[in-house]
């Protein structure tokens, strides 16, 4: 399943005004009541401010870069995939740092994308993990953190997003429990 989110807003979300070159914008991904994925920006100093339109997934921070509006922009619509999404995590960070703000989301994104190759591991120890995006060629330091079952059961709304299968129809998900079952009695 593919989201599409909007990139950085040119405006407060808050009070409509404009970001200027290099504010400090706060983030949200923001999950409705309808189930759309929705984008909040604020100037950081209005972050307490702000009423969440739904259930906030994620969080992160970003130095505001303007954009030349030629249109571009709104023709190629980021599509929010868990790639995208790890490195927004990581907009406002130092390179290299480790911090653990949305750790275990950072962590599952990492083990996730690790598995599909899109990022490599460099180094591990037992409090961190050094990957490279192979598109990008940039690090990112990882929190190692625990991941237990509690964590996927009290977030499994926020995950569900992330992974396919969130969307089966309720007669197809029974039926494929079914020939799992099938399979393993052979």
């Amino acid at each position: 399943m593919e989201w599409h989110i909007t990139p950085i807003a040119r405006k407060s979300y808050l009070t409509g005004e404009d970001f200027e070159k290099d504010d400090a914008v706060a983030c949200a991904l923001v999950k409705t009541e309808e189930g759309e994925l929705e984008r909040v920006d604020v100037l950081i100093k209005e972050a307490n401010a702000v009423e969440m339109p739904g259930r906030v997934l994620c969080r992160w921070t970003q130095r505001f870069k303007p954009k030349p509006s030629d249109g571009k922009e709104e023709a190629e619509a980021l599509k929010l995939t868990a790639d995208n999404l790890f490195i927004n995590l990581f907009e406002g960070e130092e390179e290299g740092s480790l911090t653990e703000e949305n750790s275990e989301l950072k962590h599952f994104l990492g083990l996730m994308l690790e598995r599909r190759r899109v990022l490599r591991v460099k180094g591990r120890t037992r409090k961190y993990t050094r990957y490279v995006h192979r598109p990008s060629k940039r690090e990112f330091l990882v929190p190692a953190v625990e991941l237990d079952p509690k964590y996927f059961l009290e977030n499994q709304e926020v995950l569900s997003f992330l992974v396919d299968g969130g969307d089966q129809p309720e007669g197809e998900e029974e039926s494929a429990g079914a020939e799992s079952s099938e399979e393993k009695a052979e």
